[in-house]
């Protein structure tokens, strides 16, 4: 079984139909107001009125209010919540729908204290990404595979079409992200999504 690919910061409609088009599994559509990837209403709604039903649709929010939430869930049909603030499990009880949690870490982080704070979730994916989104090192590959065996987990950070398949195979995740990883000059490119997912897809696993 092929490993599942969330392309993330989806800004155009076009970028969505070749991601999916292309075998991904989810989209990332991000919600958090003044991100460099926040995505216009409009092309949210088209977007997600175009591909419903055909791919998963992810809405990422940070630190907003729940009835803002809940709202744009419903506004937008959205499939996943994609957490990535300091909301709490009683916050994540309030969300009907899939949810996916991310922990956002240093390289070298500890494995027994990031093993306890994803206990405290009860979500479908936990995800494990780099402090600030885009920059730094990798996170350690081999604390993530540990992690891999014990959570269903989504691994993000440094990932690009050129490294994904051996970063696969050595940590061997539920599913990868990428965002920063398939731009060019700070826009999507669609020959960089085409090689990611296919790389993906194509790992062993």
């Amino acid at each position: 079984m092929s490993i599942k690919v969330k392309i993330c910061a989806i800004r155009s409609l076009k970028a969505a139909k070749v991601s999916k088009n292309c075998g991904a599994d989810f989209l990332g559509l991000v919600f958090v107001p003044n991100h460099r990837h926040t995505i216009d209403s409009g092309v949210a709604k088209t977007i997600c009125k175009n591909l419903k039903g055909k791919i998963d649709l992810v809405g990422l929010f940070q630190n907003q209010p729940l009835n803002l939430v809940l709202q744009t869930i419903k506004d937008f049909d959205l499939d996943y919540v994609q957490l990535h603030g300091d909301e709490n499990a009683e916050f994540i009880d309030q969300i009907s729908i899939k949810t996916i949690k991310a922990f956002s870490l240093q390289r070298e982080f500890d494995i027994e204290t990031t093993k306890k704070d994803m206990k405290q979730y009860k979500v479908d994916y936990y995800l494990l990404d780099r402090i600030k989104q885009g920059e730094g090192p990798m996170l350690n590959l081999e604390k993530a595979s540990f992690l891999s065996k014990q959570f269903p987990l989504i691994l993000a950070g440094g990932l690009n079409p050129e490294n994904i398949a051996s970063v696969i195979t050595r940590v061997k995740p539920h599913a990868v992200d990428v965002a920063s990883g398939v731009e060019t000059d700070g826009e999507q490119d669609l020959e960089k999504i085409r090689m990611f997912i296919k790389n993906a897809k194509g790992a062993k696993i």
